[in-house]
């Protein structure tokens, strides 16, 4: 048992309380039966006096009262007189006193009114008391009285030989309601404690938190109730707050990625005004560039200067690349005229497949297929989505190239349809283009649908494929992201909307640009 325990604090307690309970109610008990001996003490010396037979001679009589009084004890000393003769003094007074009991006895002769006076100091059970009682009785002769001494101190003694005993028995009672009273608070007051105690110490999260089964009215059966009462506004305060946090961070998730297409569609807005302006300064020159190596070619050229025409060809080749980067500019600078229809996706990317597996670029490289979207129709630009498939499966094409599976390349293209999470709700066909070739490093993930931004070796890409296809999807409603599978190689996701009905009614006079891609 701990000193400090809730058990040892309760028996020291109820120790203390029982002790001094049952001190205080002896020490009533004593003090009640110590006045109360007084008294008989005092009743029995007043009855032996009025007994007094004052009649016949008088030596004869007072030896007999004194014989009387020797015989019982009660009265150590007595004072005698009888018809007004001088009084008469049987046993001894206390010589501190004999004043007193002089002048007592005179005072009874005269007034005739019997008198009692305490007197004296002597130790009681517990303190100081009174040593003597002085009675004076007047006699029924004439100037006849007795003053008698009775000493207290006998019943002192009983009375301390009587508190031992009491003792004793308090000390027995004590020890039996301690134990009694212990056994009854650790029942009523400490078990249930301990059981509080244990069950919050195994309380776990959505369980049931009942310490008291049974319905009983007291404060425990209450406090369970409360508990229970307050576990249950904890929990639901709990879920809330959960739901708040999760409410929260999808906030701060769409915060962060709306945040993030402001900041990339300003940044395309800018790029877009630059590279406008630019193509259309160089251009023109460009194109005249190019008129007069037309007309260079024209001119007779000896047949043996194969230089002069190799020179020729390289420069306009590399001519026309400019031109073409400069067409690319201008096609992410504005916004292209788009025929939109229910087109399929599925045939959209097996032909897509089809033609580039024939490149040189896609030697070695596999082009897998698992189109496993229920419903493959969404609407949109046959033209922009193809040329978005063949600008992602030529960046995977170069990503493998630069890898260790130059040899044993592998794009999968993998479709499923799923259902749209956005307040627009309806079903998303989702478009995956996975190869396992160089990937990308995480420092760059954030900048990859950024306009001229490439990993790609000086002179072989111009940063705009992934900027482009980003708002060809962007405009079908759509969105693309990329992400980094743990097994390496790089894994675009493209997500459009399927194809509702009113569409599809459409589709049916949209044209179809590559024999059956729309529908």
């Amino acid at each position: 048992m701990r000193f400090k325990s809730l058990r040892t604090g309760i028996f020291i307690n109820l120790a203390f309380l029982l002790f001094f309970a049952i001190a205080l109610t002896d020490l009533v008990l004593l003090q009640i039966t110590e006045q109360r001996m007084v008294e008989d003490r005092i009743d029995a010396a007043r009855k032996k006096i009025k007994a007094i037979d004052v009649v016949g001679d008088a030596a004869e009589q007072n030896s007999r009262e004194f014989a009387l009084v020797a015989k019982h004890g009660s009265i150590s000393a007595a004072l005698i007189s009888i018809d007004g003769r001088e009084p008469e003094l049987f046993g001894k007074f206390p010589e501190s006193h004999a004043n007193e009991v002089y002048r007592f006895h005179d005072r009874v002769l005269v007034g005739r009114d019997s008198r009692l006076q305490l007197v004296g100091t002597s130790w009681g059970v517990f303190w100081p008391r009174n040593r003597y009682a002085v009675i004076s009785e007047p006699l029924s002769g004439k100037r006849s009285a007795v003053t008698a001494v009775v000493p207290l101190a006998p019943v002192y003694r009983s009375m301390r030989d009587v508190q031992h005993m009491a003792v004793f028995y308090l000390l027995i009672n004590l020890l039996l309601l301690l134990s009694f009273g212990g056994w009854r608070m650790s029942r009523k007051l400490t078990r249930p404690i301990n059981r509080l105690i244990g069950i919050t110490d195994e309380y776990r999260a959505n369980e049931g938190f009942d310490m008291f089964p049974e319905r009983r009215d007291d404060e425990f059966s209450r406090l369970s109730g409360a508990l229970n009462q307050m576990v249950r506004r904890i929990e639901a305060d709990r879920d809330q707050l959960r739901s708040s946090l999760e409410s929260l961070e999808q906030s701060n998730r769409q915060l962060k990625a709306a945040q993030k297409e402001i900041v990339r569609a300003e940044k395309l807005a800018s790029t877009g005004r630059l590279s406008a302006g630019l193509a259309h300064e160089i251009g023109n020159p460009i194109g005249i560039v190019l008129g007069y190596l037309g007309l260079l070619k024209s001119r007779s050229i000896s047949p043996d200067d194969q230089v002069a025409m190799d020179y020729i060809e390289r420069a306009e080749a590399e001519i026309q690349r400019v031109n073409t980067i400069i067409q690319q500019l201008l096609d992410f600078s504005r916004s292209r005229s788009a025929d939109f229809s229910v087109l399929s996706v599925h045939e959209l990317v097996k032909y897509a497949g089809e033609m580039l597996s024939q490149q040189p670029l896609f030697s070695g490289v596999r082009i897998g297929y698992t189109l496993e979207a229920e419903d493959d129709r969404i609407y949109g630009d046959s033209d922009h989505l193809h040329q978005v498939m063949v600008n992602l499966m030529i960046n995977s094409a170069d990503s493998i190239k630069q890898s260790h599976n130059a040899d044993n390349g592998l794009i999968r293209l993998v479709t499923r349809t799923m259902d749209n999470q956005s307040e627009e709700g309806g079903k998303r066909l989702e478009l995956k283009v996975v190869d396992n070739g160089a990937g990308i490093d995480e420092q760059h993930m954030d900048k990859i649908f950024d306009p001229f931004f490439t990993t790609k070796e000086t002179g072989k890409g111009t940063g705009l494929g992934l900027s482009v296809s980003y708002m060809i999807i962007e405009q079908m409603g759509g969105d693309i992201d990329v992400r980094l599978p743990e097994a390496g190689g790089t894994e675009i996701i493209i997500r459009l909307p399927v194809a509702e009905e009113s569409h599809n009614d459409k589709g049916r006079h949209g044209k179809n640009n590559r024999g059956g891609i729309t529908s």
